[in-house]
């Protein structure tokens, strides 16, 4: 494979947790970058002796605990030495033509934090997420404007990062164990005055959460998480009352249906609706807990 300068000055770093069935494809085009970095959550299955075994180049960092997807790749990120850092889901594949078109955004765009491609999931199309100035949560769109362009939001499931930019903003927020770590990034990023460009001519296959048995226990892991970054990042930037009013929303949204599932016994749509209220609940009860104590100090 030709070097490219992407590939040369670049450091890959994914994240891997029981993902066996799709890192693979997510390594293999890569290989030739300057360095990859596997940060481990702990797996359980056998996905580590399989890339220790396949790719023996590859460096692999066993964090010896899941503590959720920004931790992981924080710990990757921080070990970065390359001028870049592709930041890229196991179960997502970036060809090194594409890498080269993210580098070249950066190079055209120095001051942005970012560049993303646009992508695609299979069967299903297009997937681009973008936020508008001021709005503190993302929403779909079907409309690609032609060429390079900015948005207040763009996924964090291939990126491509000046490493020293998000070095010194800290990386992901560790307290948001999985999902809209990536939304609470590029609000952190457009608050220190950077931009995040999305490279439309430049694509990547995101396989989105083919990475693991679809059983009820990561249903309730995924429903539960979101539901919790939903509340943790209005009151982090909306204050304490919106986040009760988002809390109340979810309530009032999720309970009734998972009741009616429960009697229905709809057990996958009562997990779904279940996990909510019940993050709901969790988040609501320890940010009382924790506000009482501190008011008592």
């Amino acid at each position: 494979m030709l070097q490219t300068p992407a590939l040369e000055e670049t450091t890959v770093v994914t994240v891997n947790y029981n993902s066996i069935d799709v890192i693979a494809n997510c390594l293999e085009p890569l290989l030739e970058a300057k360095e990859i970095i596997v940060v481990d959550n702990d797996s359980t299955d056998q996905s580590l002796a399989m890339i220790a075994e396949r790719f023996p180049s590859v460096r692999i960092i066993a964090t010896g605990e899941n503590a959720g997807n920004g931790a992981g790749l924080n710990v990757g990120i921080f070990a970065v030495k390359t001028p870049y850092v592709l930041i890229i889901d196991p179960d997502a594949v970036l060809t090194p033509d594409n890498l080269q078109l993210l580098y070249q955004g950066l190079q055209d765009f120095p001051d942005a934090a970012f560049t993303a491609p646009l992508v695609f999931i299979p069967r299903h199309g297009q997937d681009l997420w973008v936020m508008g100035p001021g709005e503190t949560m993302h929403s779909r769109t079907y409309e690609v404007p032609e060429g390079p362009f900015c948005s207040w939001f763009l996924s964090a499931c291939v990126i491509l990062c000046h490493t020293k930019t998000i070095q010194d903003l800290g990386g992901f927020d560790d307290n948001i164990f999985l999902y809209l770590e990536d939304l609470d990034l590029c609000m952190r990023f457009t608050k220190a005055g950077h931009s995040m460009i999305c490279i439309p001519e430049a694509t990547a296959d995101h396989f989105n959460s083919y990475s693991a048995s679809r059983s009820w226990k990561l249903h309730w892991r995924k429903d539960w998480n979101f539901a919790w970054s939903q509340l943790y990042l209005a009151e982090k930037y909306r204050g304490r009352s919106v986040m009760w009013q988002e809390a109340r929303k979810l309530f009032f949204m999720h309970g009734p249906k998972a009741l009616f599932y429960a009697l229905v016994f709809d057990r996958k749509r009562f997990i779904r609706d279940f996990s909510a209220v019940h993050a709901v609940y969790t988040h609501s009860i320890v940010t009382y807990i924790l506000y009482s104590y501190i008011s008592k100090q």
